[in-house]
């Protein structure tokens, strides 16, 4: 599977390195007593088991969230779990969402903090038979593309958009997502996933694919957001600077062992067999280990620029508020 490149990936190396970090940064954390009791931490997933988390079932795997002095139990996700709520609810310590998410959140006055954000570049992709010619958005002007959601069908005209292609030219069709088999047999020419599912789905089925990333296009931002409660963030930045520590070990150690990490991924989620597991974090890695800038990395700049939109423009006062956190 290609590695993403292009605008964004670019960007992302060309942002300056100022991080606004919080003032909690200090020596020490949640594990500088070994023979402490463990502090309970609860992390909620934002959908089903799956390599986009693969970074904290390592770190749990491998002792990192121990080390720091932390039992942390992840709890599976899906729909009608919205993971953000137990955070605010207090019934979970961390959840990951999305930046859509977050912002909404903000926007409502939500007291949801941000501490790191697990994906540089999103994992979002329109993908076609590698024999196709579809290369590129313009290469998808008189073909058809499978669409799932409203969600997908607008990153599709986004994409197309911001690629200077006319909408109109690409014909959308309303598919199911258990139907990948039109885009196997030439009723479709190219479908909408994420890196980590849909493209891999279809090279486990023998197909050798082409990935068109819109992220090259200026399409997304941070994803797998990481938040917590602000009252965490006040009442015990050790804690929190402690989880982070585990879960970027654990990120920069599945990058550095994929296999391993894959394999520890299967006792998680072990319906789709090793091989494909294999795929799936192969995918995510370069989506999350980006050169010159560590795992979870979120800028200040970039991070006001994706909150820049109309209600910020009309409210003055509103607050992008974000607390990213130095493993």
């Amino acid at each position: 599977m290609d590695r993403p490149r292009g605008r964004l990936a670019a960007a992302i190396l060309a942002i300056g390195v100022t991080l606004s970090t919080v003032a909690f940064l200090g020596a020490g954390g949640c594990g500088e007593d070994r023979g402490g009791e463990l502090k309970p931490v609860t992390l909620q997933l934002n959908w089903f088991h799956e390599a986009e988390f693969v970074g904290y079932y390592v770190a749990e795997a491998k002792g990192f969230y121990e080390r720091e002095g932390l039992d942390v139990t992840i709890l599976e996700g899906g729909p009608g779990t919205p993971a953000r709520e137990t955070v605010l609810n207090g019934a979970s310590t961390f959840a990951i969402t999305s930046f859509a998410e977050q912002r909404d959140m903000l926007v409502g006055g939500k007291p949801s903090v941000a501490v790191m954000a697990a994906f540089q570049i999103p994992p979002l992709v329109i993908f076609s038979l590698a024999d196709s010619g579809i290369a590129e958005p313009a290469g998808l002007v008189g073909k058809k593309v499978g669409v799932t959601t409203s969600y997908w069908k607008n990153v599709l005209e986004q994409t197309l958009t911001a690629a200077g292609v006319d909408t109109t030219k690409v014909a959308e069709v309303d598919v199911k997502t258990d139907q990948m088999q039109l885009l196997f047999d030439g009723s479709v020419d190219a479908w909408l996933g994420y890196a980590q599912d849909e493209p891999i789905r279809a090279e486990m089925a023998g197909h050798a694919v082409k990935s068109i990333y819109p992220a090259d296009f200026g399409i997304g931002g941070y994803e797998g957001l990481l938040i917590t409660h602000q009252a965490m963030v006040d009442k015990s930045p050790e804690l929190v600077q402690a989880f982070v520590k585990a879960t970027y070990d654990g990120w920069r150690y599945a990058a550095e062992h994929a296999d391993e990490a894959a394999q520890i991924l299967t006792s998680w989620a072990p319906d789709n067999g090793l091989e494909f597991q294999k795929l799936a974090v192969r995918a995510v890695i370069p989506l999350v280990d980006v050169a010159q800038r560590p795992f979870g990395w979120i800028d200040d700049a970039r991070w006001r620029q994706l909150m820049a939109g109309d209600y910020v423009a009309e409210h003055p006062g509103f607050t992008m508020q974000f607390a990213p956190v130095s493993p």
